[in-house]
Formats: structure tokens, C-alpha cells, sequence
């Protein structure tokens, strides 16, 4: 069952890795409050399509194999990417360009969701779990 989300974790990582690097006007116009963080950067957009596609092929791989470790190092950047915009939307007072419920739901929830899914993972032989 952990794979299965696992695996749907890394290919929305990976929808947003490839719109990112694709199209980067349009994630920026279409998905709500992106626009509102700031002027569009394409080359920052890209950088961040990039961290989402590596941790897409990290966690898919890690299911596939049966590697938590892997999973979980993909994990690192949604996680904390999310850790992120709730740490910004704390310190412009809780009444920033989004709400709270968009931060979680659209960046802080999916990350813990691959965390803790890739944490549920088995371990495969030889790999080390304390």
C-alpha cells in the first residue's frame, strides 16, 4: 500500500518537475498565489522543477526497489520546501498572500505525506535501518 502512494507522490512531484521546466509562465500563472510571491524568475522556476524531479526519481526508484532510504532522501526537498512557505507565511504574520490551508495543503501535506509513506516503506536486505 506505501508504494502505491509513494508512487503517486513522485509522479505529482514529477507533473510539477516537468511543468516547471516546460512551461514556467504558465505554473506561475495558473497555479493560485504563485503570482502573488513575487515577479516570475525563470531560471529559479527551473531550479525548482529540477529539485522536484530529482526527488520524483528518488522516491519512485526508493518504491521500486524497495529502498527507504532513497524514498525518504526524496522526500527531503518536498518536505522541506513545504517546512518553507509555512516558516514565510509565520513571519508575514499568518495574512500572506495565501492561506494557511493552501500552504498546507498544497506544499507542507504532500511532502509529509511522502515522507511518512516512504518511512512506512520495508527496508530491502542489507539496507541499513536503525
Amino acid at each position: 500500500m506505501m508504494k502505491i502512494v509513494v508512487f503517486a507522490l513522485a509522479g505529482w512531484f514529477g507533473l510539477v518537475a516537468v511543468w516547471l521546466l516546460i512551461s514556467p509562465l504558465g505554473f506561475y500563472t495558473t497555479v493560485p498565489g504563485v503570482a502573488d510571491s513575487g515577479p516570475l524568475n525563470l531560471h529559479f522556476a527551473r531550479d525548482v522543477g529540477l529539485a522536484f524531479l530529482v526527488s520524483a526519481v528518488a522516491l519512485f526508484v526508493g518504491a521500486q526497489q524497495g529502498n527507504r532510504s532513497l524514498s525518504v532522501l526524496g522526500a527531503g526537498f518536498p518536505v522541506l520546501h513545504g517546512v518553507l512557505h509555512l516558516a514565510e507565511w509565520l513571519a508575514h504574520g499568518g495574512h500572506a498572500h495565501r492561506s494557511l490551508v493552501s500552504e498546507l495543503s498544497g506544499t507542507l501535506l504532500p511532502g509529509l505525506l511522502a515522507l511518512g509513506a516512504a518511512l512506512a516503506l520495508s527496508a530491502t536486505k542489507g539496507e541499513i535501518v536503525q
